[in-house]
């Protein structure tokens, strides 16, 4: 049997939920969030929202975020997992943030979390 690669040489995994994401690191920060809702850290979390971004009014495209999380106390972040940035992601991101300046943009990589709004790395 040949395992399909995508362009970024990733591999579908699935989740202890039983959810289907594009890479395992997604996958893995998916099962870190059920655990985070079991533990009452956080309300809730949905995965692949999909946001219209749009200029002067006209909607140019949509930025499907990997997870919009619901924090204990109602706020809403969009929590976002990647291996490296591409520079299609980087402008959705940028267009997210000034179109959504309220929702906090996070990005979750291998080796921590980051804010992107910052740049700084997250303390948990």
């Amino acid at each position: 049997m040949r395992v399909k690669f995508t362009k970024y040489h990733n591999k579908s995994c699935k989740c202890h939920q039983g959810h289907i994401h594009p890479s395992r690191l997604e996958a893995e920060y998916c099962d870190q969030l059920s655990l985070l809702v079991k533990a009452k850290e956080i309300r809730s979390y949905k995965s692949q929202v999909s946001y219209d971004l749009k200029v002067k009014g006209k909607k140019v495209c949509a930025h499907i975020v990997d997870f919009l999380v619901t924090t204990k106390t109602g706020k809403k972040e969009v929590h976002e997992t990647k291996g490296y940035s591409t520079s299609t992601w980087n402008l959705k991101r940028k267009m997210f943030e000034a179109q959504y300046p309220k929702i906090p943009y996070i990005v979750v990589t291998a080796k921590g979390r980051f804010n992107c709004l910052t740049g700084r790395k997250k303390r948990k």
